[in-house]
């Protein structure tokens, strides 16, 4: 179902990447459509490489989330649903602070600002490269083969950005 409409086509698949400034990409997913990307969150954060920062859109915003990655010292760059609320317990520190700065600031745009939201773009870019370049498709059916063949595209990007290209 998408928009509240039965889908005439096949049950289609998400793709989760994450890159570093340098768009290199360190990991990707593939999931069902049934599978929420806040489910994703942390299996997408690489565990032998330092992260200080992650930026992520809306879908990937969960309180429980920003908590655990702002205790473990990364800064969640998420932003928070629209009428999201200050709880004032200890396990909604980050959610609080960042509610509270819009809130004090009066919209959304002034948290983009101060954590440098607008980086998620390069994200979007990588994603249009590979839907130009490669295709918009996979070519494998098996969920298990698409994996394979999303690891090869996240090989062929990262070559390509060490030709410069």
């Amino acid at each position: 179902m998408k928009y509240n409409k039965i889908c005439k086509n096949k049950p289609w698949q998400k793709m989760h990447i994450s890159m570093n400034p340098e768009m290199n990409i360190y990991d990707v997913e593939i999931t069902d459509c049934h599978t929420s990307d806040i489910e994703m969150l942390e299996s997408l954060i690489p565990e032998n490489i330092s992260v200080d920062k992650v930026i992520a859109d809306g879908a990937y915003y969960s309180i429980e989330g920003v908590e655990k990655l702002s205790n473990s010292g990364i800064t969640p760059v998420i932003p928070p649903p629209r009428n999201a609320k200050i709880y004032g317990r200890d396990n909604t520190i980050w959610h609080d602070k960042v509610v509270g700065y819009i809130s004090k600031k009066g919209n959304i745009y002034a948290f983009y600002k101060k954590y440098c939201y607008g980086v998620r773009a390069r994200i979007e870019a990588q994603i249009s490269r590979i839907k130009r370049c490669i295709g918009s498709s996979l070519l494998t059916k098996k969920i298990a083969s698409q994996k394979r063949e999303a690891t090869v595209i996240a090989n062929i990007i990262n070559l390509w950005n060490s030709f410069g290209c």
